[in-house]
């Protein structure tokens, strides 16, 4: 009896522990199912955007994007100063700056033959006439001033006495003038390399003389001086300046009609032409 117990124990109790075994192995399998689950959900968030992305690339594909290649970002624009262009740009003018009035000096040195006019050729003859001009020269114009000499010689013959007076003149003896001439305008054309042409007008102060003298005492002594008259005038210019070699000498060449008041001299107002040459020079031009 006791015989056949002992082998129905010993297949109970390999019954039990293969009972045990199992709930063990399935306890054991739900804590690992418990402790895998969280990572479960980890990796399902993380396959859902790539796939989402995926399936978007594969729709952009299919559209006719390729993706063989990927094209690079276009670089910034280079400096305005480092760029190069083939195009010719026209050339920026600058401001001109605004020059001030430009002023030189300019004078003349010459030499005229005064012949008068409406008198008897036989007794007034041709004369002579120096005089210097200087003035301000502003290019198109000139202001300044003339001061001269003249005389015009005066043939008696034999004998002339002037009438209202009982002087006998005769041979020949000269008609002296002093003169100033101010102011006295020159208009010119200044952009002309070889030629200068120019006119000018200038009211005259005229200082005659003929003969006529007095005697004046001072303290000590007495002497003779001549007397000079004054008239009132006005005389015209004309001429053409040649500039040599562009060096700012000029030949100057021209002719000039005066005319004088009576004034405390004349009975009558007198006219005379006088054709000129001399040297004309412009500095700081």
């Amino acid at each position: 009896m006791l015989l056949e117990v002992a082998p129905t124990l010993k297949a109970a109790r390999a019954l039990n522990n293969a009972v045990s075994g199992y709930r063990v192995a399935a306890i054991k399998e739900v804590e690992m199912k418990r402790t895998s689950l969280p990572w479960t959900a980890l990796l399902v968030a993380l396959w859902l955007p790539a796939t989402w992305v995926s399936a978007q690339w594969d729709a952009s594909t299919q559209e006719g994007t390729s993706t063989t290649a990927t094209t690079a970002p276009t670089p910034p624009p280079a400096p305005p100063d480092e760029m190069v262009s083939t195009t010719p740009y026209p050339g920026v003018e600058q401001p001109q700056e605004k020059k001030g009035l430009e002023v030189s000096f300019t004078w003349a040195l010459g030499i005229g033959v005064p012949i008068a006019l409406d008198v008897p050729r036989d007794v007034v003859r041709p004369g002579a006439n120096i005089f210097f001009f200087g003035g301000a020269d502003f290019g198109w114009f000139v202001i300044g001033g003339d001061f001269g000499l003249q005389w015009i010689p005066v043939d008696f013959g034999s004998g002339f006495t002037p009438p209202g007076t009982s002087t006998v003149l005769s041979g020949r003896r000269p008609l002296t003038r002093i003169y100033l001439s101010a102011p006295e305008i020159r208009f010119q054309v200044p952009d002309l390399k070889v030629v200068l042409p120019y006119i000018t007008g200038s009211f005259d102060m005229n200082f005659w003389n003929f003969a006529e003298t007095t005697v004046g005492c001072g303290y000590w002594y007495c002497s003779q001086y001549s007397v000079y008259r004054f008239t009132p005038g006005f005389t015209g210019k004309a001429g053409v300046a040649f500039n040599v070699n562009e060096s700012g000498v000029y030949i100057d060449v021209g002719f000039q009609y005066s005319f004088t008041g009576k004034g405390n001299f004349f009975q009558s107002s007198q006219w005379w032409l006088a054709p000129y040459v001399g040297v004309l020079v412009r500095r700081g031009r």
